[in-house]
């Protein structure tokens, strides 16, 4: 009996000791943690963008769902994407999502004489208008434009933590989430992240990037572990009635289409849309159906002043994680993605990527 409740309290002392060890979610997934991310506006930025004007150059392009209605949603000014885990037990995080926008431009189409679902606050709407829409077969439609000061879009979901798989509140499978990597186990090429209407994303390459890179909360690396995804080429469709549906937005790629930098020594996603899209689950599961996301000043940095140590898309900005609470974690590196070889995808990706069916 001495014996086994020795082996009982060195088990448990041993669970104690090395946490790391036997769970799979880094160790500052805690309840009240935060990650915050930005993308900022930078007005000389716009120099950069040939035949567009400043209204047409956007921090954050969204596709949301709200009551089987697709919208899109636009912001000019600054816009932050805030994760908080508000409650972690049974072996899942409670994540609440909050994206907060300003200078927001909101449009969708729909049966002339109907309405759609309001989900901003009236009393930040600066401008609204319905545009008869003209497109062969739809002329019995109007154009939605609503011109807001800001907007807050928020939702919660789940995280499995044995696993990263990340569902919906009604338990509607989404795929992993992009807020960390396991990195005992890192992902492989061709395997699903992420589903959504179809529409799945998968791995295209990983490597380790031998350099360090700068965010808004501080400098990160050497090394840096570098995720590169694919995804289908789609369509997505605003239902106008039994009959008829309306393309909102086409995608198409012609190679990778999303990618995030982490630091491997907290497993934090400090760029988590390095090529500005964000085909990801922890989006799906709060009605997001695609994002897009252009940090402004960071762009400029690295296509004007050749300063490769910023990158693009979000970039991680606060959190309230406690990261010195680990010294660096040892990691098996995946085959190393050199630097010119990122770069260069992340220069011609960023001149080309999406091609969407202009709204009215």
């Amino acid at each position: 009996m001495k014996l086994s409740m020795y082996f009982i309290f060195l088990t448990y002392l041993m669970l104690i000791i090395f946490p790391a060890e036997v769970l799979p979610q880094p160790y500052w997934v805690e309840p009240g943690v935060y990650i915050t991310y930005i993308a900022s506006r930078y007005d000389p930025y716009f120099e950069t963008v040939k035949g567009a004007t400043p209204e047409q150059i956007h921090t954050a392009e969204l596709y949301y769902t709200v009551n089987g209605t697709l919208f899109r949603i636009f912001a000019n000014n600054d816009t932050y994407v805030r994760f908080e885990f508000i409650k972690v037990e049974k072996g899942y995080a409670t994540v609440r999502v909050a994206i907060n926008m300003s200078n927001v431009t909101i449009s969708t189409i729909f049966l002339n004489g109907t309405k759609s679902p309001i989900f901003w606050n009236s009393g930040d709407v600066m401008s609204e208008k319905l545009l008869p829409s003209h497109e062969p077969g739809f002329e019995d439609c109007v154009w939605l434009e609503v011109k807001l000061e800001k907007i807050i879009l928020s939702g919660t979901y789940k995280i499995r933590l044995e696993d990263g798989a990340v569902f919906g509140m009604n338990g509607t499978y989404y795929g992993k989430t992009f807020l960390w990597f396991d990195s005992t186990n890192p992902p492989n090429v061709n395997e699903s992240i992420a589903i959504n209407k179809g529409m799945e994303t998968t791995v295209w390459k990983v490597g380790t990037l031998n350099r360090s890179m700068m965010t808004y909360y501080g400098k990160f690396g050497p090394p840096l572990f570098s995720v590169l995804y694919s995804t289908e080429n789609t369509k997505f469709y605003q239902k106008i009635d039994s009959e008829r549906t309306y393309p909102l937005m086409e995608i198409s790629f012609g190679g990778p289409s999303a990618g995030i930098v982490y630091d491997p020594s907290t497993e934090i996603a400090i760029y988590p849309t390095i090529i500005e899209n964000a085909p990801y689950s922890d989006f799906y599961a709060v009605g997001i159906q695609w994002a897009q996301f252009t940090d402004e000043k960071s762009a400029y940095n690295l296509i004007v002043k050749k300063d490769k140590s910023w990158g693009t898309g979000l970039i991680l900005y606060d959190t309230n994680a406690e990261f010195d609470k680990v010294e660096t974690v040892e990691y098996p590196k995946p085959q190393t993605l050199p630097a010119y070889f990122f770069y260069g995808l992340l220069f011609v990706l960023m001149t080309a990527v999406l091609t969407f069916k202009r709204w009215r």
